[in-house]
């Protein structure tokens, strides 16, 4: 009996019938249409209720901003290149936001951020210098 690689090499060496097969398909959806896909559509799972995102400018913010700027400052940083070090100021400043909105230690969370964006820069900084053409 053929497996299915036969058939599979059979229909490639003859495309003619898939093109058939396609016009005998549409014919028969034409007449007859596609039927009732309620059932079908009833099957799959409703899509997921999002709760509503709260406005980026809310008020207190500010207040939010200036205690984690705080944080910020006091925080050692060790990256040279400057536009990158304002950049991560910038992010810093929403890690503390949002770590104080989860009630958890912004001093920390700053602290942990800065410590992977350093350790990402003193790894790849030497590539970064010479064109990645240091042996280990």
């Amino acid at each position: 009996m053929p497996d299915a690689a036969y058939y599979r090499a059979w229909r490639a060496a003859h495309p003619e019938y898939k093109k058939r097969q396609n016009e005998l398909r549409n014919a028969r959806r034409r007449i007859h249409g596609r039927g009732d896909r309620s059932r079908e559509y009833a099957r799959r799972s409703p899509p997921p209720s999002l709760e509503p995102i709260p406005p980026v400018w809310v008020a207190g913010q500010d207040v939010l901003i200036d205690l984690a700027w705080g944080y910020v400052s006091h925080c050692p940083r060790g990256v040279v290149v400057s536009f990158r070090e304002d950049e991560l100021a910038l992010d810093a400043v929403g890690v503390a936001v949002l770590a104080m909105l989860e009630h958890r230690d912004p001093a920390e969370a700053v602290r942990r951020f800065y410590a992977v964006e350093s350790n990402w820069m003193f790894h790849a900084a030497p590539f970064l210098l010479d064109g990645g053409d240091n042996e280990p």
